[in-house]
C-alpha cells in the first residue's frame, strides 16, 4: 500500500492541473497516515517529497510534505544500527555514508561538530601510511612507522580513539599546508575513505536547504519559452548577505556535495570573498563563488556556482571564464533532471552573461555523451542545440543540420547512438554576438610555441626572461607575493609569446597580475578592456 501511493504521488509531483492537484494533496494525507518503517521505501518518498518541497503547487501541499520529511526523520532517530546500514549512502537523516573526499573536504567536515567521522577503510593506496606519516610526525612517535604494522594498526598504535583517527590524518597532513599539492597528493594516495554520520537531521538531503520566506508556487512546468528573451533579461543585483546568512548558503552548499558523493574545486576551495548570491524569478536563486589564491588556474578565472529551487540545491557546476568567452559545465541533480532544466541552465547562462560579459559559451563532449552513455541515451545533444548551442566543428554542424532536415520532414524520428557519438568529436557553442573571442588556448599555444622554438624547450629560462622583460617594459618592480608571483609568471609569458609591448596594455597587464588573486570580477574587468576590439 505504501509504495503505491508513492508511485501514485510521484505520477503527480510535476503536475499543476487541478486535478493533478487534488491527487497531490489526498495522496500526501493518506501517506502521512500510515505508519513509517526505516527501510529503503523511504528513499524514493524522499525523493518525491523533494520535488514538491521544490515545486510546490501550494502552502498546504508544501506544509504536508514537509511534515512528512519531519516524521522520516523522527523515524530513522530512533532506528536501530542494522536498519540504519540498509539506509547507507541516501543522504537521508542519521544515516552513515561512507566515503571519499579531499584533505580540505575533509578537514571541513572535522570542523563540523554534528558530524561523526571513522576511518571505514584504506584502499587501492598509492601511499602506505606508515611512509606518509614518518614525513609528519614528532621524532619520539616516528618509529611506530618503522614497524611494518599495516595502515589501522599503525593508527591502533598511536593509541588514537577510533573517533579521532581521520581529525589526526587531517591534522598531520595539514602540516604541509605551504605545499597544497604536495598535501593533496600524500592524502588522496592514502586511499582514505571515511564513515559518517551527523547527529542534526539538517545534514541530510530532505533538510539541506537555505531559509526561502516566501516560496514561489507553481502552477506549471515551464518548458517552453523564449531562452534568448530571458538571457537578456537585465540581471538583478547581488543580494546582499549578512554574515549569518552567507554563512548558512556556504554550509548547504558544501552539504550539497558530501551529501550525493561528489566534490569540485570551487566548493572544496571557495574563496568566501568571492560569493555573489542572485534571487531570480520562479523561485530560482544562484550562488557565485570563485577559488582561494593558491588553488586558482592559470589566466582564467574558475567560477562555480549553486542553483536552488525554493532553496533546495538543484544544480552545481561552474565557468571557466576568460574575457568574453567561457566554458560551461551543467550538472542537474538525479532529482530534478528532466522538468524545468532547460529553463535552469538558461538561468545560469544569464547570470554569467551578465556578471561576467561572456558573450560565448562552449560545453565539452563530456556534457552531451564522450564517455558518459547517459548522454547519448538522453540524446543530450539536442537539449543543448534547442538553446542555441551548436557544434564548434564545421563537418559536425552540417551534419547536425542534416539531422535537423530529418527530425522536421520524419514525424518521431530519433538520432541514432552511432551519430550522437560522432557528434562528441567537438565542442559545441552558444555564441551570443558575432565573433570569436580570444581563448586561454590561443595564449598558450603561443606561448608553448616560444618556448619550443625560441627557448628550445628550457621552460626555466623562458619565465626568467619574459618576467624580466615585462618588468622593464612595465616599469614596475619586482612582485614577491606568492600568489602574486604566479600570475606574474603567467601574464610575463603571456606578453612576451603575444608581443605585447603598448603601454596602455602593459598597465593593464600589471593591474590583472594584482587583483587576479583576490578579485576574478575586476579581473574579468580588466581582460574585456584587454581585448576591447579585437574580436
Amino acid at each position: 500500500m505504501f509504495a503505491s501511493k508513492v508511485k501514485r504521488l510521484a505520477s503527480v509531483a510535476a503536475r499543476f492541473d487541478e486535478q493533478g492537484n487534488e491527487v497531490k494533496l489526498r495522496t500526501l494525507k493518506e501517506l502521512s497516515g500510515l505508519e513509517l518503517k526505516a527501510s529503503r521505501a523511504l528513499v524514493g518518498y524522499v525523493e518525491v517529497l523533494l520535488i514538491v518541497m521544490a515545486m510546490p503547487p501550494d502552502r498546504k501541499v508544501r506544509n504536508i510534505a514537509r511534515s512528512e520529511l519531519v516524521r522520516i526523520a523522527r523515524v530513522l532517530s530512533i532506528a536501530g544500527q542494522e536498519d540504519r546500514e540498509k539506509l547507507i549512502n541516501t543522504g537521508l537523516p542519521y544515516t552513515w555514508s561512507v566515503s571519499r573526499f579531499s584533505h580540505d573536504m575533509t578537514a571541513w567536515l572535522c570542523g563540523e561538530r554534528s558530524w561523526q567521522l571513522r576511518v571505514d577503510r584504506f584502499e587501492d593506496a598509492k601511499y602506505d601510511l606508515n611512509e606518509v606519516l614518518a614525513a609528519t610526525l614528532p621524532s619520539m612517535e616516528r618509529s611506530e612507522t618503522t614497524s611494518g604494522l599495516g595502515n589501522l594498526d599503525l593508527l591502533r598504535a598511536l593509541a588514537l580513539d577510533d573517533k579521532d583517527e581521520v581529525r589526526f590524518l587531517v591534522r598531520e597532513l595539514k602540516e604541509l599546508e605551504d605545499r597544497p599539492r604536495v598535501k593533496d597528493l600524500l592524502f588522496d594516495g592514502l586511499g582514505l575513505y571515511i564513515r559518517m554520520r551527523s547527529r542534526s537531521r539538517a545534514d541530510s538531503r530532505a533538510f539541506n536547504a537555505i531559509r526561502v520566506p516566501r516560496p514561489f508556487l507553481h502552477d506549471r512546468i515551464l518548458k517552453e519559452f523564449d531562452a534568448p528573451e530571458l538571457m537578456d533579461m537585465p540581471l538583478p543585483d547581488p543580494t546582499r548577505l549578512t554574515q549569518r546568512r552567507k554563512a548558512e548558503i556556504i554550509r548547504v552548499v558544501k552539504l550539497a556535495m558530501v551529501l550525493t558523493d561528489r566534490e569540485t574545486d570551487p566548493v572544496t576551495y571557495m574563496d568566501e570573498r568571492t560569493i555573489r548570491y542572485y534571487e531570480l524569478e520562479r523561485g530560482v536563486s544562484v550562488v557565485i563563488h570563485g577559488m582561494r589564491p593558491s588553488r586558482q588556474l592559470p589566466m582564467e578565472s574558475y567560477i562555480g556556482y549553486t542553483l536552488f529551487k525554493n532553496g533546495y540545491p538543484a544544480a552545481y557546476g561552474g565557468a571557466w571564464v576568460f574575457g568574453a568567452r567561457a566554458d560551461f559545465g551543467i550538472n542537474i541533480f538525479e532529482t530534478f533532471r528532466g522538468g524545468e532544466s532547460g529553463y535552469l541552465m538558461c538561468q545560469l547562462l544569464r547570470v554569467y552573461a551578465q556578471v561576467f560579459k561572456v558573450t560565448r559559451f562552449e560545453i565539452e563532449p563530456y556534457q552531451f555523451g564522450l564517455d558518459n552513455p547517459d548522454g547519448i541515451t538522453t540524446g543530450a545533444f539536442w537539449f543543448y542545440h534547442k538553446f542555441g548551442f551548436l557544434p564548434t566543428d564545421p563537418a559536425l554542424l552540417e551534419l547536425s543540420e542534416l539531422e535537423v532536415e530529418r527530425r522536421l520532414k520524419r514525424p518521431g524520428y530519433r538520432t541514432s547512438a552511432a551519430v550522437l557519438k560522432r557528434f562528441t568529436g567537438g565542442n559545441m557553442a552558444l555564441a551570443l554576438e558575432e565573433g570569436r573571442p580570444t581563448g586561454v588556448y590561443d595564449i598558450t599555444d603561443q606561448v608553448k610555441r616560444m618556448i619550443r622554438t625560441r627557448y628550445k624547450g628550457d621552460r626555466g629560462r623562458a619565465v626568467t626572461e619574459s618576467v624580466r622583460n615585462f618588468l622593464a617594459r612595465s616599469g614596475s618592480g619586482p612582485l614577491v607575493d606568492g600568489a602574486t608571483a604566479q600570475v606574474l609568471e603567467e601574464v610575463a609569458l603571456w606578453a612576451e609569446a603575444m608581443r605585447v609591448t603598448s603601454p596602455e596594455k602593459l598597465a593593464l597587464m600589471m593591474d590583472m597580475i594584482e587583483v587576479k588573486p583576490v578579485d576574478p570580477y575586476r579581473y574579468q574587468e580588466l581582460l574585456l578592456q584587454f581585448f576591447k576590439g579585437e574580436a
